[in-house]
């Protein structure tokens, strides 16, 4: 009989709710569990595992961006005579077994889909010597070629799950309050065709979508209110509500559970939907009982792009869920992708315009990103059959039908790469900043000059999103045009990006002492901190356990 220690290497930035889990259920069978910051050097990992000793290692591989770090580190690993059982999970790895297992020799098995059951058979049977390759749930190699088991089926039950464990060294902070994230549900019902999570979800036997009961959740929230003081909670649900009335009915009975636990009025917390699940009767609910920001899934203005996406959305439908967050005292943050492989020049300014009227009043930063073809979604599929799917497991891509859209993309990016793609970015403090705000109203009432920072703020957003929307209003008529003196043009427009972007940094920072200076703190009072540490209030959706 071998040992019985299982380390994980996983992304630590954020709280990994699948690496949680399936600690949580490898310790509840017996089995000691530690987890290693996939974020640490090649040597610092090695030096743990020969510390640790362990019977398998586990690598969570939550991005198909991350393929390249895993093969390096796994090779690495493999020459330093690190000869346990290697086993990987996550999106990519369940969706494409035979790329990993073909990509990376150094991994043993893939554990595909949800893995708490497959784990800790897997780890069983390699603790006791048996064969491995009989667990349920796995792909490895049969004769050099990648094959894999039959499919274990979807946890019917979560309740039934151990709560995911949590680090006890590594806490998440808002202005000094805890936070945690959580799961309430698992599965998509939605099928977007830029998103895998469907298809994640729909490849094994069971149900898409499982709701944990209130009563389940709000005990989990409970205890850590009570053991770790934790009062900020970020649901990392792909959509919080089932469709309909059951979602409806469902939420209801999440806010009594809170009321009845006495957390209602002691919280605040964030969840993700869709826009056309914002009612304003359920959110005005919702809201008394704690619910501080929604992150709405709009992706696109354009009635086009959305069929695209296959979002089954209107562009009224976010425009109205937008105006009843903002009658409630709600704060929003949402996804937007102001490109698409269908995109035109056309279509690029239908977004803008949507984008001006949705927030820019300054009610939320404006963001933009360009759809990217992830592994096994329908678009990723449509580009393919198209001929137009090109670069890599990394980096997947695809032209624009116009040439001059592609040049268009470049500017933007490359002129708001800063900006908008940075922790260290305005996007980034300019969320932050909300969010902060909203947390210092909420856990400390003593703030002084909260209503005047708040239209501050809101003045600042709506000048940074409006310059935002000028600069890119401005670059599409000049590359659409194909205008001979269209260089200088350009450079005008990074020139006042970089003035104006300056010049309202400046004066957030300015308004930001201003704020801290008419406070009544102590040296160790948090209010003495406003806004100076980041927080991505938008935070990386954990798709799935495995």
């Amino acid at each position: 009989m071998k040992g019985r220690k299982v380390v994980f290497i996983a992304y630590q930035d954020q709280e990994n709710l699948g690496v949680g889990y399936l600690s949580s259920m490898l310790l509840s069978k017996g089995f000691d569990v530690e987890t290693v910051d996939f974020g640490l050097s090649d040597d610092e990992i090695f030096h743990q595992l020969g510390e640790a000793d362990p019977l398998m290692v586990g690598f969570s591989l939550i991005f198909q961006y991350h393929f390249p770090r895993l093969s390096e580190l796994a090779r690495y690993l493999r020459v330093r005579d690190v000869d346990c059982h290697f086993t990987v999970g996550g999106h990519y790895p369940s969706l494409r077994f035979e790329d990993v297992l073909n990509g990376v020799p150094e991994i043993d098995s893939v554990v595909r889909f949800e893995g708490e059951l497959t784990v800790c058979e897997l780890a069983e049977r390699l603790s006791m010597g048996g064969d491995w390759r009989e667990t349920k749930g796995i792909a490895y190699r049969k004769d050099g070629r990648p094959v894999s088991n039959e499919l274990r089926p979807l946890t019917s039950d979560l309740d039934a799950l151990p709560f995911p464990l949590r680090s006890k060294e590594r806490k998440f902070k808002c202005m000094e309050k805890n936070s945690a994230f959580l799961l309430a549900s698992r599965g998509c019902v939605w099928n977007c065709s830029f998103c895998s999570i469907r298809k994640f979800y729909q490849a094994p036997p069971g149900r898409v979508r499982r709701c944990r009961s209130p009563a389940n959740v709000v005990r989990e929230m409970k205890e850590l209110y009570e053991k770790d003081e934790t009062s900020v909670f970020l649901f990392q649900d792909d959509d919080f509500f089932s469709p309909g009335k059951p979602g409806r009915e469902w939420a209801l009975a999440f806010v009594r559970e809170l009321e009845r636990e006495g957390l209602a009025d002691r919280i605040l917390w964030k969840i993700n939907c869709r826009p056309d699940e914002v009612d304003a009767d359920l959110f005005r609910h919702l809201k008394k009982a704690g619910l501080v920001l929604t992150y709405l899934g709009i992706e696109s203005g354009d009635p086009t792009g959305l069929r695209v996406l296959n979002k089954h959305l209107s562009p009224e439908a976010s425009i109205k869920a937008v105006a009843i967050l903002k009658s409630l005292g709600i704060l929003y943050d949402f996804g937007f992708m102001l490109f698409d492989p269908s995109s035109t020049f056309e279509s690029v300014r239908t977004n803008i315009d949507f984008l001006r009227r949705l927030c820019g009043d300054g009610s939320s930063p404006v963001v933009f990103c360009k759809m990217i073809p992830y592994a096994e979604t329908d678009i990723e599929r449509r580009l393919m059959s198209e001929g137009r799917l090109k670069g890599s497991i990394v980096n997947p891509d695809y032209d624009f039908l116009d040439p001059k859209l592609d040049s268009y993309y470049e500017f933007l990016h490359q002129t708001f790469y800063e900006w908008m793609f940075t922790h260290t970015g305005m996007l980034a403090k300019l969320q932050w900043h909300q969010f902060e705000v909203a947390v210092l109203e909420k856990f400390y009432p003593h703030a002084r000059g909260i209503p005047e920072y708040t239209d501050f703020l809101k003045e600042i957003i709506a000048s940074s999103n409006n310059l935002f929307l000028h600069i890119a209003g401005e670059a599409a008529t000049i590359f659409e045009n194909g205008d001979p003196d269209s260089h200088s043009q350009l450079q005008g427009l990074v020139e006042l990006q970089s003035e104006e972007l300056g010049r309202i940094d400046s004066k957030l920072q300015e308004g930001m002492r201003g704020f801290q200076r008419r406070q009544p703190y102590s040296g160790n009072d948090p209010l003495g901190e406003a806004g100076d540490r980041e927080f991505d209030s938008r935070s990386s959706k954990t798709a799935g356990p495995s």
